[in-house]
């Protein structure tokens, strides 16, 4: 019988090189082999695995956001590795099974992480060529590597031709990653800078694509978290006969000033966040519209970053025989996206699995034990792909509330937000991407009418409010 397990399906490999699978539709007949698998960004194995079969798994910290990253790792390694993209899977964003790579931004995921899986496959290609040497009994300089074989350099006819998957027999990546080890010159590119269809997009055009706001598991309930109307109101009551006509109902779960209700059906649970009567008391501790901007400058500024200091502008700005100056506001803005921030988590045996969006998933892990005062052994979180991500938006909040009531009613909890809560509530108090900024700028003119300094002042405002709590006292601040 075959079994079919979809991009999501957790994997368990070995520190070694060696676990059978096939890839006919997908990652199939997956038979790990006891003990976890290494997540050391510094060892092959971190990153590569290679099957029996010549398939290539890639282990991304890097994940991705709609932006076709998948797609373009998958060519960087199939390139070094001289593969075909189909034999390449991609497994992303698994605090179990990924290196800490960082947060996915900024086009760093190929600029750095596509170079530390080049160096990685790089490394791979090189022991390969030397376990072929070994088998054969030559110099691995007599050697190449084409379409997941290695092979004799001249193409002599009827020449040895050994596939990855009779190599990989016995045989560890268990080594360290060489930054030294030959990379594939780019002249010799086939893949690479190449036009290559998206992996993802087949799927989303016609609605086959597993988003998380789709995913869900067996038994799963449903969770809607209630907000304070104000940033600094605490929880003063609430009425669970308010909501005793609703079927399906739970439990209403309080922690502090965490309020959410969780529900058989996911309208169910809506349906109890919005009737549920709720006491808050006041807090009206938002500077005036009109104040706003001068409230931001006055401020205090937590750090200074200093992107750039050449020369001395303060001497040539008072030097200067002409001055330019202006100051400039940033709207306050919100990351928010289309897709509603989503996800799900498990405890089993007290330890968490939580699916996310977050593009931040190893220091996600880190937050949710902090905040319910677990060890990071006992916290995985696994990427899935959001609908509609824009940046950072509110998948890391949208975890620990989920976290929170998973925890309180002992069974996988779907939390997802609504329109309101993200472009509403949110930014104003745990939101991490809504900002207002300013800039302030002057510009020193010599007497030709030439720049000769510029001074900028350029601070940022950010709210995120997420305290480390003890456990059996859980909830978000604020």
């Amino acid at each position: 019988m075959t079994e079919t397990i979809d991009r999501r399906s957790l994997l368990m490999m070995t520190g070694g090189l060696v676990v059978s699978f096939s890839l006919a539709t997908g990652l199939a007949n997956v038979r790990p082999t006891p003990g976890p698998k290494t997540v050391s960004p510094g060892r092959v194995d971190g990153f590569l695995a290679i099957g029996a079969d010549g398939g290539v798994v890639v282990y991304s910290g890097k994940v991705d956001l709609g932006t076709g990253v998948r797609t373009a790792l998958t060519q960087m390694v199939a390139e070094e590795l001289d593969v075909a993209i189909d034999n390449v899977t991609v497994v992303e964003g698994d605090t179990a099974l990924t290196p800490d790579q960082g947060t996915t931004s900024g086009s760093f995921s190929v600029q750095n992480g596509g170079m530390q899986l080049r160096r990685a496959a790089a490394t791979a290609r090189r022991a390969l060529l030397d376990r072929a040497a070994a088998t054969l009994g030559c110099e691995a300089s007599t050697l190449t590597i084409r379409n997941g074989a290695v092979v004799e350099r001249n193409d002599r006819a009827g020449g040895p031709s050994l596939p990855f998957g009779t190599l990989v027999s016995g045989m560890t990546l268990a080594i360290e990653v060489d930054d030294a080890a030959p990379q594939k010159p780019p002249s010799d590119y086939t893949i690479v800078g190449k036009p290559v269809p998206r992996l993802d997009i087949p799927q989303k055009v016609f609605a086959g694509f597993g988003y998380m706001q789709d995913f869900a598991l067996t038994g799963m309930l449903h969770g809607r978290v209630i907000r304070p109307p104000g940033i600094g109101a605490t929880l003063l009551s609430y009425d669970e006969a308010s909501i005793k006509q609703i079927p399906g109902i739970i439990k209403v779960v309080r922690v502090n000033n965490f309020l959410g209700v969780v529900a058989e059906t996911e309208w169910a649970a809506i349906r109890a966040a919005q009737l549920l009567s709720v006491t808050w008391s006041k807090w009206e501790g938002l500077p005036d519209a009109a104040e706003l901007w001068p409230h931001v400058r006055s401020t205090k500024i937590v750090r200074d970053d200093v992107t750039s200091n050449i020369g001395n502008s303060a001497a040539a700005l008072a030097s200067a025989t002409r001055k330019l100056s202006a100051t400039y506001d940033f709207a306050i803005h919100t990351h928010g996206s289309i897709g509603p921030s989503c996800a799900v988590a498990s405890f089993v045996d007290g330890k968490l699995t939580c699916w996310t969006a977050s593009q931040a998933v190893h220091d996600l892990r880190k937050q949710l034990a902090a905040m319910l005062g677990a060890a990071d052994d006992d916290v995985r979180c696994i990427y899935v792909e959001g609908a509609g991500c824009y940046g950072r938006n509110g998948h890391e909040d949208a975890a620990a509330d989920a976290a929170i009531l998973a925890r309180a009613v002992g069974r996988p909890v779907r939390a997802q937000w609504m329109r309101p809560m993200s472009m509403a509530g949110i930014p104003k108090a745990l939101q991490p991407c809504s900002t207002c900024a300013w800039a302030s700028i002057s510009v020193a003119m010599s007497s030709l009418g030439n720049r000769s300094s510029t001074s900028r002042t350029a601070p940022r405002v950010s709210l995120r409010c997420l305290e480390p709590i003890s456990p059996g006292s859980t909830a978000w601040a604020g």
